[in-house]
């Protein structure tokens, strides 16, 4: 849940600096873009986390 809460944080920091300097449509472009970071940095978490236990599958196996 803590991925959620962080894609959330990123969507708000963007959306709130696209508001700042472009306007509203700002705030939109800058929610999509946090949006997609959120998502991105959460994917990339858990891979690493997965290739860690593939990894000590690996070692345990051997």
């Amino acid at each position: 849940m803590i991925f959620l809460k962080l894609t959330f944080l990123y969507i708000v920091v963007a959306g709130i600096l696209g508001l700042i300097f472009l306007g509203p449509v700002g705030a939109i472009i800058g929610g999509i873009i946090g949006f997609v970071f959120g998502v991105t940095q959460s994917n990339y978490r858990r891979i690493v986390n997965l290739e860690k236990e593939i990894n000590d599958l690996k070692n345990n196996k051997s």
